[in-house]
Protein backbone atom coordinates (compact mmCIF):
# COMPACT_ATOMS: atom_id res chain seq x y z
CA UNK A 1 0.00 0.00 0.00
CA UNK A 2 3.01 2.31 1.37
CA UNK A 3 4.48 1.76 -2.45
CA UNK A 4 0.79 2.78 -4.40
CA UNK A 5 0.77 5.91 -2.85
CA UNK A 6 4.63 6.87 -3.07
CA UNK A 7 4.20 5.80 -6.92
CA UNK A 8 1.15 8.18 -6.76
CA UNK A 9 2.68 11.13 -5.17
CA UNK A 10 5.65 11.02 -7.72
CA UNK A 11 3.44 10.44 -10.77
CA UNK A 12 1.68 13.56 -9.74
CA UNK A 13 5.10 15.68 -8.51
CA UNK A 14 5.85 14.55 -12.65
CA UNK A 15 2.45 15.42 -14.03
CA UNK A 16 3.17 18.46 -12.30
CA UNK A 17 6.54 19.49 -13.61
CA UNK A 18 5.56 18.76 -17.26
CA UNK A 19 2.75 21.12 -16.83
CA UNK A 20 4.44 23.78 -15.62
CA UNK A 21 7.37 22.94 -18.40
CA UNK A 22 4.14 23.13 -21.13
CA UNK A 23 3.01 26.21 -19.37
CA UNK A 24 6.10 27.79 -20.19
CA UNK A 25 6.76 26.83 -23.29
CA UNK A 26 3.41 28.22 -24.50
CA UNK A 27 4.19 31.18 -23.00
CA UNK A 28 7.50 31.82 -24.81
CA UNK A 29 5.49 30.76 -28.74
CA UNK A 30 2.74 33.36 -26.86
CA UNK A 31 5.72 35.90 -26.58
CA UNK A 32 5.20 36.44 -22.85
CA UNK A 33 8.38 35.87 -22.11
CA UNK A 34 7.99 37.33 -18.46
CA UNK A 35 5.59 34.51 -17.81
CA UNK A 36 7.69 32.09 -19.32
CA UNK A 37 10.46 33.03 -17.23
CA UNK A 38 8.52 33.67 -13.83
CA UNK A 39 6.81 30.05 -14.66
CA UNK A 40 10.82 28.08 -15.18
CA UNK A 41 12.12 30.33 -12.51
CA UNK A 42 10.09 29.08 -9.44
CA UNK A 43 9.91 25.41 -10.30
CA UNK A 44 13.92 25.42 -10.67
CA UNK A 45 14.24 27.24 -7.59
CA UNK A 46 12.54 24.74 -5.50
CA UNK A 47 14.69 22.32 -6.53
CA UNK A 48 16.90 22.57 -9.40
CA UNK A 49 18.12 19.28 -9.27
CA UNK A 50 15.34 17.20 -10.07
CA UNK A 51 15.23 15.49 -12.97
CA UNK A 52 11.61 16.47 -13.80
CA UNK A 53 12.57 20.14 -13.35
CA UNK A 54 15.62 19.56 -15.99
CA UNK A 55 13.15 20.01 -18.56
CA UNK A 56 12.68 23.62 -18.17
CA UNK A 57 16.07 25.05 -18.16
CA UNK A 58 16.42 25.30 -21.70
CA UNK A 59 12.99 27.37 -21.58
CA UNK A 60 14.18 29.49 -18.86
CA UNK A 61 17.18 30.42 -20.99
CA UNK A 62 15.23 31.24 -24.17
CA UNK A 63 12.96 33.08 -22.27
CA UNK A 64 15.88 34.99 -20.42
CA UNK A 65 17.05 35.47 -23.81
CA UNK A 66 14.23 36.89 -26.28
CA UNK A 67 13.18 38.99 -22.84
CA UNK A 68 16.76 40.62 -22.56
CA UNK A 69 16.30 41.21 -26.43
CA UNK A 70 12.95 43.03 -26.33
CA UNK A 71 14.05 44.81 -23.36
CA UNK A 72 17.10 46.08 -25.26
CA UNK A 73 14.90 47.03 -28.14
CA UNK A 74 12.38 48.54 -25.81
CA UNK A 75 14.70 51.11 -24.58
CA UNK A 76 16.16 52.15 -27.46
CA UNK A 77 12.80 53.30 -29.08
CA UNK A 78 12.21 55.00 -25.56
CA UNK A 79 14.96 56.86 -26.00
CA UNK A 80 14.63 57.91 -29.78
CA UNK A 81 11.48 59.14 -29.25
CA UNK A 82 12.83 61.49 -26.29
CA UNK A 83 9.79 62.20 -24.32
CA UNK A 84 10.38 63.10 -20.82
CA UNK A 85 7.67 60.84 -19.59
CA UNK A 86 9.24 57.74 -21.26
CA UNK A 87 11.91 57.86 -18.61
CA UNK A 88 9.69 56.49 -15.95
CA UNK A 89 9.81 53.36 -18.08
CA UNK A 90 13.40 53.27 -18.85
CA UNK A 91 14.07 53.50 -15.55
CA UNK A 92 11.57 50.65 -14.72
CA UNK A 93 12.65 48.69 -17.48
CA UNK A 94 16.79 48.64 -16.49
CA UNK A 95 15.25 47.92 -13.10
CA UNK A 96 13.07 44.43 -14.16
CA UNK A 97 16.40 43.64 -16.53
CA UNK A 98 18.73 43.26 -13.36
CA UNK A 99 16.08 41.49 -11.05
CA UNK A 100 15.55 38.88 -13.62
CA UNK A 101 19.29 38.20 -14.10
CA UNK A 102 19.89 38.17 -10.13
CA UNK A 103 17.46 35.64 -9.91
CA UNK A 104 19.30 33.60 -12.78
CA UNK A 105 22.34 34.31 -10.84
CA UNK A 106 20.91 32.77 -8.20
CA UNK A 107 20.20 29.59 -9.75
CA UNK A 108 23.89 28.85 -10.96
CA UNK A 109 25.18 26.67 -11.56
CA UNK A 110 22.82 24.93 -13.96
CA UNK A 111 23.56 22.07 -16.08
CA UNK A 112 21.32 19.89 -18.56
CA UNK A 113 22.36 16.85 -20.25
CA UNK A 114 25.69 17.10 -18.17
CA UNK A 115 26.32 20.96 -19.31
CA UNK A 116 27.37 23.89 -17.58
CA UNK A 117 24.46 26.35 -19.34
CA UNK A 118 25.74 30.08 -19.58
CA UNK A 119 23.72 33.28 -19.16
CA UNK A 120 24.91 36.42 -20.93
CA UNK A 121 25.06 39.09 -17.94
CA UNK A 122 26.37 42.35 -17.64
CA UNK A 123 26.46 45.05 -14.65
CA UNK A 124 23.36 47.25 -15.00
CA UNK A 125 24.86 49.44 -11.73
CA UNK A 126 25.92 52.17 -14.13
CA UNK A 127 22.67 52.37 -16.25
CA UNK A 128 20.11 52.34 -13.74
CA UNK A 129 21.70 55.20 -11.70
CA UNK A 130 21.97 57.07 -14.96
CA UNK A 131 18.18 56.09 -15.54
CA UNK A 132 17.27 57.00 -11.94
CA UNK A 133 18.77 60.70 -12.34
CA UNK A 134 17.70 61.00 -15.64
CA UNK A 135 14.20 60.33 -13.81
CA UNK A 136 14.33 61.87 -11.00
CA UNK A 137 15.67 64.62 -12.35
CA UNK A 138 12.26 65.04 -14.88
CA UNK A 139 10.42 64.63 -11.60
CA UNK A 140 11.99 67.55 -9.43
CA UNK A 141 11.82 69.84 -12.45
CA UNK A 142 8.20 68.76 -13.72
CA UNK A 143 7.17 69.17 -9.39
CA UNK A 144 9.07 72.54 -9.61
CA UNK A 145 7.41 74.20 -12.74
CA UNK A 146 3.70 72.85 -10.88
CA UNK A 147 4.26 74.37 -7.56
CA UNK A 148 4.65 77.13 -9.41
CA UNK A 149 1.44 77.35 -10.66
CA UNK A 150 -2.19 77.25 -9.50
CA UNK A 151 -3.47 75.35 -6.31
CA UNK A 152 -4.78 72.74 -8.57
CA UNK A 153 -1.00 72.29 -9.92
CA UNK A 154 0.22 72.11 -6.67
CA UNK A 155 -2.17 68.96 -6.05
CA UNK A 156 -0.15 67.77 -9.18
CA UNK A 157 2.92 68.87 -7.85
CA UNK A 158 2.08 66.69 -4.82
CA UNK A 159 1.72 63.81 -6.14
CA UNK A 160 4.89 64.67 -8.34
CA UNK A 161 7.46 65.30 -5.17
CA UNK A 162 5.54 61.97 -3.46
CA UNK A 163 6.85 59.49 -6.54
CA UNK A 164 10.37 61.53 -6.49
CA UNK A 165 10.05 60.67 -2.55
CA UNK A 166 9.13 56.78 -3.34
CA UNK A 167 12.27 56.22 -6.42
CA UNK A 168 14.94 58.42 -4.96
CA UNK A 169 14.34 59.41 -1.47
CA UNK A 170 17.93 60.76 -0.99
CA UNK A 171 17.43 63.15 -4.25
CA UNK A 172 17.42 66.11 -2.75
CA UNK A 173 17.80 67.63 1.03
CA UNK A 174 14.63 69.80 0.55
CA UNK A 175 12.34 67.01 -0.66
CA UNK A 176 10.18 67.13 2.62
CA UNK A 177 9.80 70.72 2.60
CA UNK A 178 8.91 70.57 -1.17
CA UNK A 179 5.69 68.42 -0.09
CA UNK A 180 4.68 70.39 2.73
CA UNK A 181 4.86 73.23 0.61
CA UNK A 182 2.60 71.17 -2.34
CA UNK A 183 0.18 70.08 0.43
CA UNK A 184 0.10 73.56 1.73
CA UNK A 185 -0.70 75.72 -1.55
CA UNK A 186 -2.94 72.84 -2.86
CA UNK A 187 -5.01 73.33 0.37
CA UNK A 188 -8.30 75.01 0.84
CA UNK A 189 -7.80 76.24 4.54
CA UNK A 190 -10.76 76.00 6.87
CA UNK A 191 -11.62 77.60 10.26
CA UNK A 192 -13.55 76.53 12.62
CA UNK A 193 -15.36 78.41 15.04
CA UNK A 194 -18.09 77.97 18.22
CA UNK A 195 -20.82 80.05 18.66
CA UNK A 196 -22.36 79.22 21.82
CA UNK A 197 -26.27 80.16 21.97
CA UNK A 198 -26.81 78.22 25.02
CA UNK A 199 -26.09 80.34 27.64
CA UNK A 200 -24.50 77.84 29.84
CA UNK A 201 -21.09 77.00 29.83
CA UNK A 202 -19.29 74.17 27.90
CA UNK A 203 -15.84 72.41 28.98
CA UNK A 204 -13.24 74.21 26.77
CA UNK A 205 -12.25 70.43 26.07
CA UNK A 206 -15.59 69.17 24.47
CA UNK A 207 -15.49 72.49 22.57
CA UNK A 208 -11.92 71.27 21.25
CA UNK A 209 -13.16 68.10 20.44
CA UNK A 210 -16.21 68.95 18.45
CA UNK A 211 -14.05 71.55 16.51
CA UNK A 212 -11.61 68.77 15.74
CA UNK A 213 -11.55 67.53 12.23
CA UNK A 214 -9.50 64.59 11.23
CA UNK A 215 -8.39 65.36 7.75
CA UNK A 216 -7.55 61.46 7.37
CA UNK A 217 -11.06 60.61 7.73
CA UNK A 218 -12.67 62.72 5.63
CA UNK A 219 -13.00 61.97 1.65
CA UNK A 220 -11.70 65.16 0.52
CA UNK A 221 -7.78 65.62 1.10
CA UNK A 222 -7.48 68.91 0.20
CA UNK A 223 -8.80 70.26 2.99
CA UNK A 224 -7.25 71.45 6.22
CA UNK A 225 -9.34 72.33 8.97
CA UNK A 226 -8.02 74.29 11.96
CA UNK A 227 -9.72 75.81 15.03
CA UNK A 228 -7.10 77.86 15.79
CA UNK A 229 -6.18 81.08 13.63
CA UNK A 230 -2.65 81.49 12.15
CA UNK A 231 -2.20 84.82 11.28
CA UNK A 232 0.26 83.33 8.47
CA UNK A 233 -2.42 81.16 6.20
CA UNK A 234 -5.16 82.72 4.06
CA UNK A 235 -8.39 80.68 5.02
CA UNK A 236 -10.48 79.95 1.71
CA UNK A 237 -13.79 79.30 4.05
CA UNK A 238 -15.24 80.10 7.88
CA UNK A 239 -17.39 77.08 9.55
CA UNK A 240 -19.15 78.09 12.40
CA UNK A 241 -20.79 75.78 14.75
CA UNK A 242 -23.57 77.12 16.87
CA UNK A 243 -25.25 75.73 19.62
CA UNK A 244 -28.47 77.02 20.55
CA UNK A 245 -29.68 75.14 23.10
CA UNK A 246 -29.20 72.12 25.84
CA UNK A 247 -32.04 69.99 27.03
CA UNK A 248 -31.83 67.64 29.40
CA UNK A 249 -34.87 65.44 30.42
CA UNK A 250 -35.55 64.97 34.48
CA UNK A 251 -34.98 61.49 35.27
CA UNK A 252 -38.31 58.86 34.86
CA UNK A 253 -39.13 56.03 35.76
CA UNK A 254 -42.39 54.50 34.42
CA UNK A 255 -44.35 51.17 35.70
CA UNK A 256 -46.51 49.07 34.03
CA UNK A 257 -48.01 46.38 35.72
CA UNK A 258 -48.55 42.89 33.43
CA UNK A 259 -51.20 39.90 34.91
CA UNK A 260 -49.67 36.71 33.81
CA UNK A 261 -51.83 32.99 33.40
CA UNK A 262 -50.79 29.80 32.38
CA UNK A 263 -52.19 26.36 32.23
CA UNK A 264 -49.08 23.97 33.46
CA UNK A 265 -48.63 20.89 34.09
CA UNK A 266 -48.42 19.39 37.80
CA UNK A 267 -47.56 15.73 38.40
CA UNK A 268 -50.09 13.17 37.41
CA UNK A 269 -54.02 12.21 38.69
CA UNK A 270 -55.99 8.98 38.39
CA UNK A 271 -58.57 8.90 36.17
CA UNK A 272 -62.42 7.64 38.15
CA UNK A 273 -65.10 6.03 36.00
CA UNK A 274 -68.98 7.11 36.39
CA UNK A 275 -68.69 4.58 39.94
CA UNK A 276 -66.16 6.45 41.53
CA UNK A 277 -63.73 4.08 41.02
CA UNK A 278 -59.77 4.31 39.53
CA UNK A 279 -60.55 3.46 35.50
CA UNK A 280 -58.50 0.82 34.41
CA UNK A 281 -57.18 0.30 31.17
CA UNK A 282 -57.94 -3.15 28.89
CA UNK A 283 -54.73 -5.19 30.63
CA UNK A 284 -56.06 -4.15 33.98
CA UNK A 285 -53.53 -1.19 34.95
CA UNK A 286 -55.31 1.97 36.33
CA UNK A 287 -55.19 4.39 33.80
CA UNK A 288 -53.51 8.31 34.68
CA UNK A 289 -53.26 11.67 33.12
CA UNK A 290 -51.76 14.88 33.45
CA UNK A 291 -52.65 17.04 36.32
CA UNK A 292 -53.11 20.31 34.43
CA UNK A 293 -53.56 23.27 37.00
CA UNK A 294 -53.46 26.97 36.47
CA UNK A 295 -51.15 29.29 37.99
CA UNK A 296 -51.19 32.77 38.42
CA UNK A 297 -48.40 36.14 38.94
CA UNK A 298 -48.23 39.67 38.52
CA UNK A 299 -45.25 41.30 36.90
CA UNK A 300 -44.23 44.63 37.41
CA UNK A 301 -42.16 46.16 34.54
CA UNK A 302 -39.91 49.52 35.28
CA UNK A 303 -38.42 51.53 32.75
CA UNK A 304 -35.72 53.92 33.39
CA UNK A 305 -34.93 57.02 30.67
CA UNK A 306 -33.65 60.28 30.34
CA UNK A 307 -32.45 61.99 27.58
CA UNK A 308 -29.99 65.08 26.14
CA UNK A 309 -30.66 67.08 23.18
CA UNK A 310 -28.58 69.70 21.90
CA UNK A 311 -30.07 72.00 19.17
CA UNK A 312 -27.64 74.31 16.94
CA UNK A 313 -26.32 74.41 13.40
CA UNK A 314 -23.65 74.85 10.95
CA UNK A 315 -22.77 77.89 8.95
CA UNK A 316 -20.46 77.75 6.09
CA UNK A 317 -18.74 81.11 4.42
CA UNK A 318 -16.75 81.27 1.51
CA UNK A 319 -14.10 83.76 2.92
CA UNK A 320 -13.07 84.68 -0.99
CA UNK A 321 -16.41 85.79 -2.01
CA UNK A 322 -17.38 86.41 1.09
CA UNK A 323 -20.67 85.15 0.26
CA UNK A 324 -22.58 82.39 2.37
CA UNK A 325 -22.28 78.87 0.85
CA UNK A 326 -24.94 76.88 3.48
CA UNK A 327 -26.47 77.12 7.05
CA UNK A 328 -27.69 73.89 7.95
CA UNK A 329 -29.92 73.29 11.10
CA UNK A 330 -28.32 70.26 13.20
CA UNK A 331 -29.41 68.42 16.19
CA UNK A 332 -27.46 66.20 18.80
CA UNK A 333 -29.20 63.69 21.06
CA UNK A 334 -28.23 61.22 23.88
CA UNK A 335 -30.47 59.14 25.20
CA UNK A 336 -30.62 56.62 28.59
CA UNK A 337 -33.08 53.61 28.88
CA UNK A 338 -32.85 50.52 30.95
CA UNK A 339 -35.68 48.09 31.95
CA UNK A 340 -35.65 45.77 35.16
CA UNK A 341 -38.88 43.82 36.11
CA UNK A 342 -39.87 42.15 39.80
CA UNK A 343 -42.73 39.78 40.27
CA UNK A 344 -45.18 38.15 42.84
CA UNK A 345 -47.03 35.10 42.13
CA UNK A 346 -46.33 32.20 40.70
CA UNK A 347 -42.87 32.11 38.44
CA UNK A 348 -43.93 30.08 36.26
CA UNK A 349 -46.75 31.88 34.55
CA UNK A 350 -44.66 33.90 33.95
CA UNK A 351 -44.06 34.63 29.78
CA UNK A 352 -40.48 34.27 28.25
CA UNK A 353 -40.40 37.55 27.21
CA UNK A 354 -40.16 38.81 30.54
CA UNK A 355 -37.02 36.80 31.85
CA UNK A 356 -34.44 39.23 30.90
CA UNK A 357 -36.46 42.06 32.41
CA UNK A 358 -36.54 39.95 35.96
CA UNK A 359 -32.42 39.84 35.91
CA UNK A 360 -31.91 43.09 35.10
CA UNK A 361 -31.48 45.42 38.49
CA UNK A 362 -32.00 49.21 38.78
CA UNK A 363 -29.07 51.57 37.80
CA UNK A 364 -28.19 54.89 39.19
CA UNK A 365 -29.31 57.47 36.43
CA UNK A 366 -25.86 58.83 34.38
CA UNK A 367 -25.28 62.46 35.28
CA UNK A 368 -26.48 65.89 33.17
CA UNK A 369 -22.88 65.79 31.98
CA UNK A 370 -22.67 62.31 30.13
CA UNK A 371 -25.83 63.65 28.09
CA UNK A 372 -24.43 66.50 26.74
CA UNK A 373 -20.94 64.76 25.60
CA UNK A 374 -22.82 61.88 23.96
CA UNK A 375 -25.32 64.20 22.59
CA UNK A 376 -22.35 66.54 21.25
CA UNK A 377 -20.70 63.25 19.48
CA UNK A 378 -23.67 62.36 17.82
CA UNK A 379 -24.07 66.81 16.80
CA UNK A 380 -20.49 66.23 15.58
CA UNK A 381 -20.70 63.22 13.66
CA UNK A 382 -24.00 64.87 11.79
CA UNK A 383 -21.52 68.28 11.24
CA UNK A 384 -18.80 65.96 9.43
CA UNK A 385 -21.32 64.54 7.48
CA UNK A 386 -22.46 67.54 5.89
CA UNK A 387 -18.68 68.89 6.19
CA UNK A 388 -17.82 66.12 3.69
CA UNK A 389 -20.44 66.85 1.06
CA UNK A 390 -18.98 70.65 0.88
CA UNK A 391 -16.88 71.21 -2.52
CA UNK A 392 -14.13 72.88 -0.77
Amino acid sequence: MLRKITLLVSFLLILGACGSANKAKKSVSEGNYNKAFDIAYTELSKDKNKKSNQKLIPTLKEAYNKAYDRDVIKIKQLKKGNNPANLKKIYATYVAMDIRQDDVLSLQPLYYNGKQVEFKTEDYTGKIAEALKNYSDYLYNTGTQQLAGSKLDARKAYKTFNDLEYVNPNYTNNLANLIAQAKKKGSSFVYMKLQNNTGQTIDPKKVSDLLYVNEANMQNQWVIYNQQKDQSTHYDYEVTVGLDQIQISPERVNTETVPQQARIKDGWEYVYDANGNVAKDSLGNDIKRDKIITVRAEVRIFQQTKSGRIDGGVAIKNLNSNSQMTSTPIFGEAGFENVFAQYRGDQRAIEEKYVQALQNKEVPFPPDDEFVKYALDNFKNKMLQLLDQQSF
